[in-house]
């Protein structure tokens, strides 16, 4: 189905003149008091009140996950909802839907609804969203669906090659796939291949580590596969037991399918250019660029569970400056009132240690919430985990305490996490894992870590602390920025002790600051540790087009007596991401090039698109039009004119129309994408075209040849060009000339080229 609707242009010059009415309304009134000789009436212009707005929208409404053929909108007359009773019965809709859905319409009152409600009429779990314009009515409470599916397929790739002339070559490729089929059904697949060549010898991987076949019903899912515990979505899981399984098969409940991808950050202080580099069970999970100083790495990025982690500092020569273990905690403890899930999985151990049993339950017990894990394997192993959360409020503060216990064949162990957050005292968060190593399914050491923050005038204190089994650390920061005549600066000074490139009675100091200005920006990094003093510089300009930002930069640095210079460019595109880094040292030369992107495929197409973990996607079509070249984003991917998009789409959410951002500065678009998906399902890709409407906005001053303004009547579209030139045209169509009739003169006026908003006219 394809639904169009268009919304009205509210101008500028309306508003003004609403506000001058109102305020001509006030004084009369006040007027009328004092003398009763005055009678005014003042009407409101007709679609600008809130309630003829709200009178005039319409609606996309879903009946048990199927999405009716019209909208629903609200009649004046009867003052009630109302849709086309003919229109439905032509498009297959059963008399017994029509009837149910025109009892619960006649008892919904919609004026009470302000900005949406939640009602149980006649049977039905009725909820309207007067901001996103849908109305959604199920059979049940529990919100599970089943929408058709059909075959579809989401494939994402990642491509990371590196080089130095002093024999170093590196290649990671990896990639996900999910095959989407009808009756709610989907395939996964994980892979990845890397090849290492160094001086000291040669590394390479490669495997399907992951791979299943899932079928979803109304309220649980049955898969079956491999799984190996690396390939786990980062949030997805709700205790720190996370075993691998060579053959599995899991039946479990639709509620644990939900993801919470807000799991903090790791800092790191760096005292080289080049790559950290993740690694877990000798496999690469994750690489991100390093800078000197201080750089943030997101959690979420990482696979879920509790364990350790080999971080390595490579510089672009490939040259390991430093690696440590780090444990990594990514769980996701919390859940929502009402909130019940579990899972029941039976497989062999990826090991070939014989069979596997585990079971998972998470639910709302009264006033906290539980999450629990028992694992029964061969040869007497075995493990069992329990953890308690509470969320709630003291005064202003929001306190989330988490609290649990574990044990197995080893012995017995737990940890606490704790996480205050007020705007008074700040944010704080405090987490200890003891004696985590209890039995062949969980190992680790003991850890600690502490990090605090809170904003002390306009700077930002920050303070962070981690004990593990190779050291400890701190780190004190402080952030503040600066905005001199439109120029955007930060500034971060901050200092460390101990921790993952420095002994534990050495101190590291760091600055950094970054200037931006428009599409410019320029940053410096100092850094001081141990005996080596880095320096740091780049600079890099950001252009955007009609398909995504291109940015180009350059870096100097220089280490100790070492200098380094690289060149780099990235593109972030609607067809992926890809990036070029060009460096040269002292004794080297060294390249990087790195890429991400999808591809999404069904039956009306393929098309290329930007790097996503939903495993669900758009098919977006978007409509040339004629002589014009305009850019917007959908769902957070840059999409441009007349061509097919794959836009990456959230799992298992409802998205009636997709949000829509445009940021063009001399184009007034009007654009609208009604998707109309429900539950998205992993491997399914959604068609969709984009209704647009624009009007070009050319303003500035016209100038002829010798400077002077030029002014008259635009006879292209009736406009008016002032004594000093200024004019304003807002055209549906691409104005490259313009003619202005003066009282003596007539021009001709080039619209194409423009010099600091001036445009130069010629005497006809």
């Amino acid at each position: 189905m394809n639904i169009k609707e268009k919304k009205p242009f509210i101008k500028g010059k309306v508003y003004l003149a609403l506000c001058q009415t109102t305020f001509l309304t006030f004084i009369f009134a006040i007027q009328s008091q004092a003398n009763e000789k005055l009678q005014f009436v003042y009407g409101v212009p007709a679609g600008f009140s809130e309630s003829e707005i709200d009178d005039t929208a319409k609606y996309i409404a879903t009946i048990d996950g199927t999405t009716l053929p019209d909208f629903i909108s609200y009649s004046p007359q009867l003052n009630s909802l109302s849709f086309d009773r003919e229109k439905y019965r032509q498009n297959a809709v059963s008399p017994e839907t029509i009837a149910k859905l025109e009892k619960i319409l006649a008892q919904l009152d919609y004026k009470q609804c302000q900005n949406g409600c939640d009602l149980n009429l006649e049977g039905k779990h009725v909820t309207v969203d007067k901001a996103r314009r849908t109305i959604t009515l199920r059979s049940s409470a529990s919100d599970y669906v089943l929408p058709e599916t059909s075959f579809g397929l989401v494939h994402n790739q990642s491509v990371d090659v590196r080089a130095a002339n002093d024999s170093y070559h590196a290649i990671n490729i990896s990639g996900d796939s999910w095959l989407g089929m009808p009756r709610q059904s989907f395939a996964y697949l994980h892979w990845y291949a890397s090849r290492t060549r160094m001086i000291a010898g040669n590394n390479q991987s490669q495997e399907i580590s992951t791979y299943y076949l899932q079928k979803n019903f109304s309220s649980t899912y049955m898969r079956a596969g491999r799984q190996n515990s690396i390939d786990y979505n980062s949030g997805s899981i709700s205790t720190t037991l996370s075993p691998s399984f060579d053959q599995f098969v899991t039946l479990g409940s639709q509620s644990n399918l939900r993801i919470d991808d807000d799991n903090g950050q790791l800092a790191l202080f760096s005292t080289a250019e080049g790559n950290y580099e993740f690694y877990r069970a000798g496999r690469m999970v994750l690489k991100r660029p390093a800078v000197l100083g201080r750089n943030v790495i997101n959690l979420s990025d990482l696979p879920s569970g509790y364990y350790s982690v080999e971080i390595r500092l490579v510089d672009r020569n490939g040259t390991i400056i430093n690696r440590e273990n780090y444990p990594i905690s990514n769980v996701n403890f919390g859940g929502y009132p009402g909130y019940v899930a579990w899972h029941l999985t039976a497989g062999k151990d990826s090991s070939g240690n014989g069979h596997l049993f585990e079971g998972g339950l998470s639910r709302d017990l009264w006033w906290l919430f539980f999450n629990g894990t028992l694992i029964k394997g061969s040869q007497g192993k075995w493990a069992t985990e329990g953890n308690f959360t509470r969320p709630g409020t003291l005064g202003d503060i929001q306190i989330s305490p988490t609290l649990g216990l574990m044990s197995g064949e080893k012995g017995a162990g737990g940890y606490l996490n704790l996480s205050l957050n007020g705007n008074a005292m700040g944010s704080l968060s405090y987490s200890r894992y003891q004696n985590s190593n209890v039995s062949y399914y969980s190992y680790g050491s003991s850890s600690s870590a502490l990090s605090y923050s809170r904003i002390l005038g306009s700077t930002l204190f920050s303070y962070n602390y981690s004990r593990y089994r190779n050291g400890e650390l701190h780190q004190v920061e402080l952030r503040w920025n600066y905005r001199p005549n439109g120029l955007w600066s930060t500034f971060s000074l901050g200092v460390q002790k101990g921790g993952f490139q420095q002994s534990g009675a050495n101190y590291g100091v760091f600055f950094n600051t970054t200037w931006t200005l428009d599409r410019v920006q320029g940053s410096f990094t100092a850094a001081r540790s141990g005996s080596q003093t880095q320096l740091s510089g780049d600079y890099r300009h950001a252009s955007t087009d009609a398909f995504g930002t291109t940015t180009l930069g350059t870096t100097l640095s220089h280490i100790s007596q070492a200098s380094n210079v690289n060149l780099f460019a990235m593109r972030e595109g609607s067809r992926g991401d890809v990036s070029l880094n060009l460096g040269h040292t002292d004794s080297s030369n060294n390249a990087d090039l790195n890429y991400r992107g999808m591809i999404a495929a069904n039956r009306q197409g393929i098309a290329l698109g930007r790097y996503s973990n939903s495993g669900a996607a758009m098919l977006l079509s978007t409509p040339k039009l004629p002589g014009v070249d305009y850019a917007f984003e959908v769902e957070g991917s840059p999409v441009g004119s007349g061509s097919v998009y794959a836009v990456p789409i959230g799992s298992y959410q409802d998205i009636a129309f997709a949000r829509v951002n445009s940021q063009g500065r001399d184009q007034d678009m009007n654009v609208e994408v009604p998707a109309n998906i429900t539950r998205a399902h992993p491997g399914q890709v959604y068609a969709a075209k984009a209704s647009v409407d624009i009007n070009l906005l050319y303003n500035g001053f016209l100038r002829d040849a010798q400077g002077d303004p030029v002014s008259g009547t635009i006879r292209e579209t009736g406009d008016t060009a002032y004594p000093n030139g200024l004019f304003s045209i807002a055209s549906k169509q691409l104005l490259r000339t313009i003619d202005v009739d003066g009282k003596d003169r007539h021009f001709r006026c080039d619209l194409s080229k423009s010099h600091n908003n001036f445009y130069t006219c010629s005497a006809l």
